[in-house]
């Protein structure tokens, strides 16, 4: 309970300290150096670094060479807690109308706790009361194409089209006892890469003294061979920008996706998700 109010205060602060400087807004005019304002409805460049308060959810099953496997819910069973995570997000506008956006997301962690149930991964056996150590490498990158069909001094509504590469590293390792009391170190590791398609949409306001509004929605589903997923994401996010090339922001993003793999070293099921505020601090050219 003490390590849950330290984790909920270190977030508060951090989410206020980044916030402090949009809460300034509402007190004082914003200072904006340069010939004009160029928020995100003009920018050439712009990239967003941020803390994401993330909550986590991965059920992964990887069946064996003769034996399915059983799902594993990695935060529940395995206590791989939520973590504070850092997220790039970019855009490069070479024309008007016309961008091109890069994310980047990466979530490491591992933990070790002894199993109350028998577990069943790529073939290997972990039994009860057994101290495993699991990691869980997560990767995310989306880069993506966006043309802006509505565009005004105020409003731009755009379409989008990219590629959302997924990687999951899920790992299990333990040391089993056998029936003559000799140990073995048993080691279990899987490996998926998902490139997944998306279509988008996506919104950008000028709220009127500096504030920006910024709404995406991406989704797809994808069936071929072997190979099977659906992805959602969705992001909003109101950014000030007191100044020409630096910028403040707050938001929420929710990520969705599920994928069934049959060939490779990864013969099983994936479904991720995380979701959560995020404050952040952009730079723009």
């Amino acid at each position: 309970m003490r390590l849950i109010k330290k984790r909920s205060l270190h977030r508060f602060l951090l989410l206020a300290a980044l916030a402090a400087p949009m809460q300034l807004a509402f007190a004082a005019e914003p200072v904006v150096t340069g010939t004009e304002n160029r928020g995100p409805l003009l920018q050439d460049w712009q990239f967003s670094l941020g803390s994401y308060f993330l909550t986590n959810s991965t059920k992964v099953t990887v069946n064996g060479e003769t034996l399915p496997g059983n799902e594993v819910d990695w935060e529940n069973e395995f206590d791989l807690g939520d973590r504070d995570q850092f997220r790039l997000d970019a855009f490069w506008r070479f024309a008007e109308r016309h961008k091109v956006r890069l994310m980047y997301f990466q979530n490491n962690r591992s933990n070790t706790r002894v199993t109350d149930r028998e577990i069943d991964f790529q073939g290997d056996v972990y039994p009860v009361n057994v101290s495993v150590t699991a990691s869980l490498d997560e990767k995310i990158i989306e880069l993506a194409y966006e043309y802006a069909f509505y565009k005004t001094d105020k409003l731009e509504l755009a379409a989008s089209g990219g590629i959302h590469t997924l990687k999951i590293e899920p790992k299990l390792s333990a040391t089993i006892t056998g029936t003559g009391g000799s140990s073995t170190l048993q080691t279990s590791a899987a490996s998926m890469t998902g490139p997944l398609p998306v279509l988008g949409f996506r919104a950008l306001w000028d709220m009127g003294n500096h504030f920006y509004l910024d709404a995406l929605v991406q989704f797809f589903y994808i069936s071929f061979d072997q190979y099977s997923g659906s992805i959602t994401d969705g992001k909003l996010a109101v950014t000030w920008m007191p100044w020409r090339n630096v910028g403040f922001g707050l938001g929420w993003n929710s990520f969705k996706t599920r994928v069934d793999v049959s060939k490779g070293d990864f013969d099983g099921k994936l479904k991720f998700g995380y979701g959560g505020a995020m404050a952040y601090v952009t730079f723009a050219f």
